[in-house]
């Protein structure tokens, strides 16, 4: 057996078959055809078809964002383009294409199970781990149908293939029951797979299994804490049976891959690591995690073959979506702390100075959001952002041949944010993306950096969270998960204090300041990962963080150096920067024309998406529309 990687896959006759409905897809054939009862019966037969599961998981695209850009589905990115099931505008057919790719998926998956052939006594090693991949891709997308629509069918198996009606009368689940099943699954996969140092993280392994079972159970165990009084509450509350196994999952990872060596530092990142934040920020800028243990599960690009992405590209142009005008919000520029470990004031009259509000933060914000001096690719290619007082008149004057003044000098280097680019080039709020730029690069590729699905960070921060949850959160749980992960951002670790400004959480409730404080690592470490919107839809914290905002930008009032570093006498200028719409503290307010009462989440709805209509009306006695759909 091979690592895998998408090289594997180029010249492999198989196909994800894109379908539209259960109904409808399930007499669709699976990702091959092959008329052969003793197709799955080799190595390199099964080998083949497990590479095409591996092509259904998110990775950059050839062209766009990809999943850095999913966060404008939440608080962290702010888009004219914006999120419909943020603003309530989600019609009963918007779980569509979910639902579709879900069932689809594990159809394929469970085509192998009903395939493979070969006998438990003559399985080698890598046959059972390839069986234990299955597992995984099975529990993975069962999961990725539990967190959109709650519960649903249990596709344990390979549906009756003619796609009869009287075949889909398959009962749903409940979501605990549906949980409970991902993580058996998982239970299987794990005692099948192969550890990552097998492969160098480029093949679903045991570490990865079990991060992901652990971020399965805590997402289940808080969603059952706090929607218990609501009507997205499970059939029964188990919120502490899925708590505790996030622990133990834990346990068995950490035994496997302790956090000195499971967590990418300055002591041991491959790469070279000569100033502090470069740990994190290689994290997303390499194009070769196998040395990287941090890194679980990775996919590699490669230009020799021909699979690449636009990304970097992207951010290098100033674009955060790729649909339209785009850019981080304030609220997740907010969220980072001090170098001291305390929290910042976000109304402090010096965030109105551009550069302040990077000054002595928490690493990783300079390495997500562009500041000052960040370059936006390469020395060779692009300029650093820089911004500064814009003298009127200084590039006029100059006859040919003078040696430009310092004040020519200082305005030809000035590059602030691009509030006056056009399309989806434009910065929506002052706040581009920096993460996956690699600032020490001079003329190498950018189309082929690695992408990392999993990372072991995610169980330090599943694991304190679940601890704090039980109330056991005690300082030895803190010294091996949340310290350690501030220690790498440069972040003192001090007793957590109540945050007056902190409100990712549940309306009419409160959390204890470490609660508050692990969540607030959460949403730094995992910035523009695609773990924003779960995390708030599992703390039935929308109604804080959602409903009636709409997000801000930077300051840009003319008393501010952002406003000072554009010339604000040339005609271009000053109809680019009309666009530029503020509050009336100034500050960038880029929606506030859209949607003047902030997003309309209907927190009696949205926080499932609605099952095909036609799939509820078909499978009418066991299958259940969701709340408010």
């Amino acid at each position: 057996m091979k690592p895998f990687n998408l090289k594997h896959i180029i010249g492999a006759a198989l196909a994800i078959v894109l379908f539209s409905g259960c109904s409808d897809f399930l007499d669709k054939t699976p990702l091959t055809e092959p008329n052969n009862e003793t197709y799955l019966s080799s190595e390199n037969q099964v080998y083949s078809y497990i590479n095409g599961l591996y092509m259904a998981l998110p990775s950059y695209p050839q062209w766009g964002m990809g999943p850095r850009g999913e966060d404008k589905n939440s608080d962290n990115i702010l888009s004219l383009d914006y999120d419909q099931r943020l603003n309530g505008e989600y019609t009963q057919f918007s779980g569509d294409t979910d639902w579709s790719t879900g069932y689809e998926n594990l159809r394929d998956v469970n085509y192998f199970f009903a395939y493979y052939i070969v006998a438990e006594e003559n399985e080698t090693e890598n046959l059972r781990s390839l069986r234990g991949e299955a597992h995984f891709f099975r529990a993975y997308w069962h999961f990725y149908l539990l967190k959109k629509f709650g519960a649903v069918p249990v596709m344990d198996g390979f549906w009756d293939g003619n796609a009869t009606l009287e075949g889909l009368q398959i009962p749903q689940k409940s979501r605990n029951e549906v949980a409970r099943y991902i993580l058996s699954d998982l239970d299987a996969a794990i005692g099948l797979l192969h550890s990552r140092s097998k492969f160098n993280g480029l093949r679903i392994n045991k570490e990865a299994a079990l991060t992901l079972a652990m971020n399965v159970a805590l997402y289940e165990g808080t969603w059952e804490k706090y929607h218990a009084d609501d009507d997205f509450a499970s059939a029964q509350n188990e919120s502490e049976y899925f708590l505790g196994k996030v622990i133990e999952y834990g346990d068995d990872l950490f035994e496997l891959m302790p956090v000195s060596s499971g967590l990418n530092t300055q002591q041991n990142d491959p790469f070279g690591a000569p100033n502090p934040e470069d740990p994190y920020a290689h994290l997303f800028n390499q194009k070769d995690y196998t040395s990287v243990n941090e890194a679980l599960l990775w996919k590699k690009y490669s230009l020799a073959v021909g699979v690449q992405h636009f990304y970097v590209n992207c951010i290098a142009g100033g674009i955060s979506d790729s649909n339209d005008a785009a850019g981080v919000s304030k609220s997740l520029v907010d969220n980072y702390l001090y170098t001291d470990g305390t929290f910042i004031n976000p109304a402090d009259e010096k965030f109105k100075q551009f550069d302040q509000m990077f000054a002595d933060r928490d690493l990783r914000l300079k390495e997500t959001v562009m500041g000052p001096g960040h370059k936006f690719r390469s020395a060779t290619l692009t300029k650093p952002l820089k911004v500064g007082d814009f003298i009127e008149g200084a590039d006029e004057g100059t006859n040919p041949g003078d040696e430009p003044t310092e004040d020519q000098k200082f305005n030809s280097s000035l590059n602030p944010p691009y509030l006056t680019n056009t399309g989806n080039a434009r910065s929506l709020t002052g706040f581009h993306i920096a993460m996956g730029v690699d600032t020490t690069m001079l003329n190498e590729s950018t189309w082929d950096t690695g992408y990392i699905l999993i990372r072991y960070a995610e169980a330090l921060l599943a694991y304190a969270e679940a601890s704090e949850e039980l109330n056991k959160c005690t300082d030895d749980v803190i010294a091996k998960t949340i310290k350690p992960l501030r220690e790498r951002a440069g972040v003192t670790w001090v007793t957590p204090t109540a945050d007056p400004n902190f409100k990712d959480f549940k309306q009419g409730t409160t959390i204890t300041p470490m609660l508050q404080e692990i969540r607030r690592e959460r949403r730094s470490e995992l910035a523009l990962q695609s773990y924003r919107l779960d995390d708030i839809l599992r703390w039935a914290a929308a109604g804080n963080v959602i409903k009636g905002q709409r997000g801000l930008g930077a300051y840009f009032g003319d008393d501010g150096i952002l406003y000072k570093s554009f010339n604000h006498d040339n005609k271009d200028t000053q109809d680019a920067l009309k666009l530029v719409l503020t509050n009336e503290d100034h500050w960038i307010d880029p929606l506030k024309e859209r949607l003047p009462n902030g997003y309309q989440f209907n927190l009696e709805r949205d926080y499932l998406l609605p099952k095909p209509p036609d799939d509820v009306i078909m499978l009418h006695g066991n299958l259940a529309q969701n709340p408010g759909w």
